[in-house]
């Protein structure tokens, strides 16, 4: 990490005028994956791609309705596949007690609103469960790829149905130590709901960071949460890069989650969801003016009745700036 670290701190010096500008946009890839806790079960693998710019973009007009005319905004165009799937899945026919097998693919556009040391952030996917979202397609070609044992059950997965939902976001940052100083700690509470038929849930959380310039943005989050958040808008001429390391807990109210209940409008596999989820994670993060990498640790509490493993999962992302 050191010798990482060290390269990083090698960027070039800037001019006078460009060590006044802050990043402006970036381009992100996250892959998460189970494999990271030895498992091949429930949420088992999530990719995406996003680009993120400063302003308003095509929904950041929202704000103006809530009337907040100032703050800085953001906005965040993404692709994502998430899959989910039993823990045997050797079986043709899927233990019915377990977990369906379940894939949704989405285009999520995302508006955020700084003002200050609050974030609020509104996410709007679009998108379709069941065969369409070629989940299966894509877990079979990673396995034979890679010589894995090809999923068997893919054909009791959730059937086809359009999605539309909605997730509010708003985090504060409570930073313990002076802005500027060299060693940084901070405190930021989480809280948000999702609204719509793929998911309706509340919850609330915090994370902790600290470390040696911690950048000036609002933490870590995973395509199980808004995906994506604004990138460091450090005063470059001061702070080229930076290093932290965080932990957090949250906790989920679930009304409804399609990936368990089964389809909306029709018949299909389901489990009986537990109301209350719990979830513990870790990582760490190296910025600098240029890129962003951060692996994140999430610890999932059971989110069903009957479920054999609990549901860990680790999270890649990288993002690169200019």
């Amino acid at each position: 990490m050191l010798i990482v670290a060290a390269i990083f701190a090698a960027t070039p010096s800037f001019s006078a005028e460009s060590q006044a500008e802050r990043i402006g946009s970036a381009f992100s890839v996250r892959w998460e994956n189970d494999a990271f806790d030895a498992t091949d079960a429930n949420y088992t693998n999530g990719v995406s791609l996003a680009y993120t710019h400063k302003g308003s973009g095509l929904i950041g007009g929202v704000w103006n309705l809530f009337g907040e005319p100032g703050g800085k905004r953001f906005s965040t165009y993404e692709v994502s596949q998430l899959q989910f799937t039993p823990v045997n899945l050797d079986l043709r026919i899927p233990d019915p007690t377990d977990r369906p097998y379940a894939g949704f693919l989405y285009l999520g556009l995302t508006t955020h609103l700084q003002r200050g040391e609050s974030l609020h952030g509104l996410k709007l996917f679009a998108g379709v469960v069941g065969p369409a979202s070629l989940a299966e397609q894509s877990q079979k070609l990673v396995h034979r790829t890679f010589g894995y044992h090809m999923p068997q059950g893919w054909e009791y997965q959730i059937k086809n149905e359009p999605v539309i939902n909605l997730l509010y976001e708003y985090r504060h940052r409570f930073r313990l130590t002076p802005k500027d100083a060299a060693v940084g700690v901070e405190v930021m509470p989480v809280g948000g709901a999702f609204v719509g038929n793929y998911l309706i849930q509340a919850q609330a959380g915090v994370q902790v960071r600290v470390g040696y310039h911690v950048p000036d943005d609002f933490g870590t989050t995973t395509l199980l949460g808004i995906g994506y958040l604004p990138p460091p808008q450090d005063d470059l001429s001061r702070r080229a890069w930076g290093i932290y390391a965080y932990t957090g807990g949250s906790v989920s109210l679930v009304a409804w989650n399609l990936t368990l209940d089964g389809n909306t409008f029709a018949n299909s596999r389901n489990v009986d969801k537990r109301p209350v989820v719990p979830a513990l994670e870790f990582g760490s993060s190296l910025w600098t003016r240029w890129a962003q990498a951060t692996f994140s640790y999430m610890m999932l509490g059971k989110e069903f009745y009957g479920q054999k493993v609990r549901e860990d999962f680790g999270s890649i992302l990288f993002s690169a700036y200019w």
